[in-house]
Parts: C-alpha cells; structure tokens; sequence
C-alpha cells in the first residue's frame, strides 16, 4: 500500500471521480451531476468516501465512498448511509484497494455518528463485502420487468445518441413538486420498522436524476424515464388499487414509448406479494449491511427502487 496515498473526499477533489468513471465504467458524466449527487449536506454530513491515488504519478486509482441519509424508525430519525460508487482504474485492479479504501470510509462514517451502512452489493462486490468486509446479508429485492411499449425508445437511443432527444419529448411535465410528494410506502406495507425518510429535503436531493411524481388512479407514483420506465415508489393503497395503477402505469408506458416497467421491492412486502400475483421476479439483489454503532438493527429496515443512489 506504500505505493498509494488515500484522501477524503472534498469539494476540491470531486472532479478526479470524472477520470474514475471515466476509465472505470467507461462512462462520461459531468462535475455539475457528481456535485449534486455527493451534496448530502441535508443530513448534516458530506463526502463521506476516500480516493487513493498513486504516489509518484498522482493519478486518482481509485474511490469508494458512502452516501449518507436520514432514516427513521419508531418515530425517530437516525443518520445511516448507502454504499455508493465503488471504482478502480482498470490498471490499479487487484493491490486490495477497495478493502482499504471501504476500512478507512467505515471508520470515518462512524466517527461521525453514522449509525450503519447499507447497500445492495452485485454478483462481483458481494464475495468482498461479506467475506471481507464482515456485511451481513438479511434480505433481498425483487426486480420485476412488465412489457410496455412495442417501440423500444431506450434500444434506438442507444444505438443512436443523437435521437436522445427523443426521451425528454415523452417525458411527463410534472417534477417533485413538494405538494406532489408522498411518505415512503414502506412505513405501511411492510414488516420492517424501518425506511428512508421520505421528505422535501430527500426529493430535493434526488434530483440529481430527473424523475417525477404522477398520479394514475387517484394515487401518486414516482417514477423515472429512461426509454424504460423504473418505478421508484408507489404510494399506499389496497390490492385492488395497486393492481388498477399497475395496469395505469403499463398503459402510461406505452404512451411514453417506454419499452418496460420496472419495479424494485422488498421481497415479502405488500408490493412484492401483490406484484407476484402478476408476474414472476425476473432477477434480485442482496440487501446488506454493516453495523457501526450497536444502537439499531440494521436489519429491521427495509428499501426500494427510490432509495437506490441510481435512482
């Protein structure tokens, strides 16, 4: 590890990410997007996350890093965080950096008072988060995937960037409106105690990707378009009523040339239940954590597709 140096993140440093996911994901993006998605300063607490960079080139190699956010349980609100972006240049890969660098953000996240960490680590990341990050692993979310649209606008955009404009024509006018938002749904469907609180000051933080609350059926939705249509939450109703905005929300997709509606629930929750009676899960991911302060159950709190820093 003499080899490389390792920095907290700043508001100075941000833009090396730039060069992280560039050569990491092979994926372009811009300060102005990584600047709104790290500013978690509605909790109290920002850039929680290292980034190692080689010592005699000074090259960023590579960052892990946690997003923080409120949660709230028994009518208390706690400061936990998800794990968020994980990336390492392709030629700094296997000298144990992303060990390193997850040790020293837990040791900060707990100095600050963040009560746990959670995530939904993939196929590649799960081996190091368990097995050498001590996560425990307690539940999972079931990825469900409705035809929508014929005409699928997320494939011809793909192949052909230059009709992206194609998306924002179809995109539903309304935005996170405050009179719009709705309380996370987990609160009433599921078994957890516990959920992501879903206030203004969480809305305005996740417009770092544009989504939108729309009401089909007398029931607010939040959704976001990106040639496919992912749903982020859908606000508490009976089973009657989730299966008519379900059958809203495919009508809604086709309309909107959206190839497919995505859901991502808690597995075994109302939504989860109801959604099976439709359609069988197509995939799903752990649902993880690591305990940093022995106050909570970090198991006792569950998440959707809205709590995800993709969404």
């Amino acid at each position: 590890m003499n080899e490389y140096k390792f920095v907290r993140l700043d508001d100075d440093n941000l833009k090396d990410l730039l060069f992280l996911y560039k050569h990491a994901f092979n994926e372009v993006t811009d300060l102005s997007f990584l600047q709104k998605k790290y500013d978690t300063t509605f909790t109290g607490i920002k850039h929680v996350g290292f980034i190692a960079y080689h010592s005699s080139t000074n090259e960023p190699a590579a960052y892990y890093g946690v997003f923080p956010l409120k949660l709230e349980i028994g009518g208390k609100i706690l400061i936990a965080a998800q794990s968020g972006d994980t990336m390492t240049h392709p030629t700094h890969r296997g000298k144990g950096l992303f060990i390193k660098l997850a040790t020293e953000t837990y040791a900060l996240a707990k100095n600050l008072g963040i009560e746990f960490i959670f995530g939904f680590p993939n196929s590649n990341s799960y081996p190091g988060f368990i097995n050498k990050l001590n996560w425990k692993h307690y539940s999972n979310i079931n990825h469900y995937k409705l035809k929508g649209s014929g005409i699928p606008l997320d494939k011809i955009v793909k192949k052909i960037p230059a009709f992206s404009f194609l998306h924002n024509l179809v995109l539903p006018k309304r935005s996170l409106s405050q009179k719009d938002q709705f309380s996370n749904s987990l609160k009433l469907q599921s078994t957890s105690s516990g959920n992501v609180f879903h206030n203004t000051e969480f809305f305005q933080y996740k417009s770092y990707y544009p989504s939108f609350i729309i009401e089909l059926e007398g029931v607010k939705c939040w959704v976001k378009i990106d040639g496919r249509m992912w749903i982020g939450d859908i606000d508490y109703c009976d089973e009657k009523k989730f299966n008519d905005v379900v059958n809203a929300l495919i009508a809604f997709a086709k309309k909107k040339f959206c190839s497919s509606i995505v859901f991502s629930v808690l597995e075994n929750s109302s939504y989860d239940l109801r959604l099976k009676n439709l359609a069988q899960p197509n995939s799903s991911i752990a649902v993880g954590c690591l305990d940093l302060s022995g106050q909570y159950k970090p198991e006792n709190f569950a998440y959707q597709a809205g709590d995800f820093d993709t969404f």
